[in-house]
Parts: structure tokens; sequence; C-alpha cells
């Protein structure tokens, strides 16, 4: 009896210091969940600090999140290194889109070390006049350095999940019926969705004393290459070209070239401006035909057709 009574007193003995070590090691865990959670907070604060400088045109300030040392990689794959860099980079971007908001959506947020934190996530850029966002994918390496956490490198990368007609929404605004008349000529424009969505098509008549005198094709895409949209030109005559968008605030370039039906290169940059919802301008300018510079084409005005009456 004696053997059987001190039996669990031995197993008491030998269990309890097991029990001690793992109640140890909760504890332990516990702490560390706490840690990590006040980490997180810190980074999801840093990342609130960055956007808010940035939407508010603070460059400075938005570079204070960084590193001294750190590096940024751009879609271009473009090395920006150090602080001061950084900041100069910001404020070239705000300064060439004033009013541009960013939004950042992480997917994930992952320690690895003590000081060390890998985050991915998504940041999306949206114009301030109504142009469609621009979504990048990014990676980013936060540091804590004397108790603060900062941004040490951070690679960013085209998301290529947007489709062509989530781009092309930008210029949604054509669609429509557009006519100009001067004392010379009537030009006659429908802009409309392809079946597909995805290329915006519009169609030209000029008339001169009620006769048609040419007509033509525009088909406009989204280039995922050049990351610019693209147009391809056909017209009544044979002659056919192409040409690439640049956004500059309310105006869009448009640098062309083709060929004319007799074999003649030609070239322009065409300016098409928004005025409104009902009105935009055009013009033509650096026109070549051949080898030869040609005279451009001044800016007037086009208007979207009103409804017919009823309609």
């Amino acid at each position: 009896m004696r053997h059987i009574c001190w039996l669990p007193a031995a197993l008491l003995l030998g269990i309890c210091p097991v029990l001690g070590a793992q109640e140890s090691e909760r504890k332990e865990q516990t702490a560390s969940a706490a840690a990590r959670g006040a980490d997180k907070k810190a980074i999801t604060a840093l990342v609130a600090a960055f956007t808010k400088a940035f939407n508010t045109g603070d460059a400075a300030a938005a570079a204070a999140t960084f590193a001294s040392d750190a590096l940024v990689v751009d879609e271009q794959g473009e090395r920006i290194e150090g602080r001061a860099a950084i900041g100069a980079q910001l404020a070239a971007s705000i300064a060439a889109s004033p009013g541009c908001s960013i939004a950042i959506k992480v997917d994930s947020l992952r320690f690895l070390g003590p000081d060390t934190a890998l985050e991915e996530g998504r940041s999306t850029i949206t114009p301030a006049k109504g142009g469609a966002p621009e979504t990048t994918r990014f990676t980013a390496v936060y540091i804590r350095q004397d108790g603060q956490w900062l941004q040490s490198a951070v690679h960013d990368r085209f998301a290529h999940d947007s489709s062509p007609h989530d781009r092309l929404k930008e210029l949604e605004w054509l669609v429509g019926e557009w006519v100009n008349e001067s004392q010379g000529a009537i030009v006659k424009t429908t802009c409309k969705w392809s079946a597909d969505g995805n290329f915006l098509i519009r169609e030209f008549t000029m008339q001169t004393r009620s006769q048609p005198v040419l007509s033509g094709t525009l088909r406009i895409g989204w280039d995922a290459v050049k990351r610019q949209f693209k147009t391809w030109i056909f017209d009544s005559d044979g002659g056919f070209g192409e040409g690439y968008w640049t956004r500059d605030g309310d105006r869009w370039l448009i640098k062309a070239e083709g060929a004319r039906q007799d074999g003649q290169t030609a070239s322009a940059t065409n300016i098409i401006t928004r005025l409104g919802r009902d009105r935009i301008s055009w013009q033509s300018v650096d026109r070549t035909l051949g080898n030869a510079a040609i005279e451009g084409i001044d800016e007037f005005t086009v208007v979207r057709k009103p409804p017919e009456p009823g309609k």
C-alpha cells in the first residue's frame, strides 16, 4: 500500500516541472503575440501616415516614413536610393499630378525577425480629374530603428489584372456623336464601344458642300506592353496609321504616324482637350509629309450632338 500511495506523489513531482515549463512558455507566447500586435498597429499607422502625407501633397512627410538608406524600385525597374532621393521623386510626382490620391490595400504582413517585417499588397493612384485609377502590386520591407518602424525597401510591379475595358473607361467620355461645322466643311464623328468591350471605335465623315470627301475608322485600345492607349487609323482613301496617347491634365497628346495611299509617310501630334461634358477642342501640330514639314491645323471646337426631340 505504501508503494501504491507513493507512486502518485512521484508522478506528481515529475509532472509539476513540465506543467511549470508549459505555463512559462504560454506566458512568453502571449507576451510575444501582444508585442507583435503592437508592431502591427505601428506599421499600420506608418502606412496611414504615408497615405495622408501623399494625399495632402506633403512630400517631405511622406519621405519621413522611409529609412535614411531606403531603396525604392518602381514599375519600370528604376532604382531610387536614399530618403532624400525618394523625397525628391515624390515631390516631382505630386507636382506632375496635383490632387491625385493613393489608397493602399495590404494583402499580407509577416515578421521575419524581431525588427524586420515583410508586407505585400496593392496601391491604387487615382487622378484628381476623374481619370482611370492605376493599380500596382508592391512588396515592402519594414525595419525598426531606435524603436520606430520605417520603410526600408519597396518594390512596385505592374498589376496585370485590370482588363482593357477597365483601362478604357478613362476615355469613355468620347462615346457619343460629335460634330464640327465650319464654312468649308462638316466633320461628323461617332464613338462607341466594340462588341467585346475592349476597344473604342470612332467613325468619322468629312463633307464639303453636302458631299462626303473622306471617311475613316479609328480603333482605340490599351497597349499592355507600353502601358499607353493606342490608336489604329484607316481612311477611305486607303491610308492608314497608328498613334500613342499621353495624358497632360485635361489634354491628350496623340503622336501618330502612317502612310497615305500614294506611299508617302506622314506624322503629326494631335491634341484633344476636354472642355466639358459636351465640348472638346482638336488641333494638329508638328505635321510632316514625306521628309518635309507641313502646316498644322489650328485649334477648333467639337460639340456633342444633342439628342433628337423626344429622346
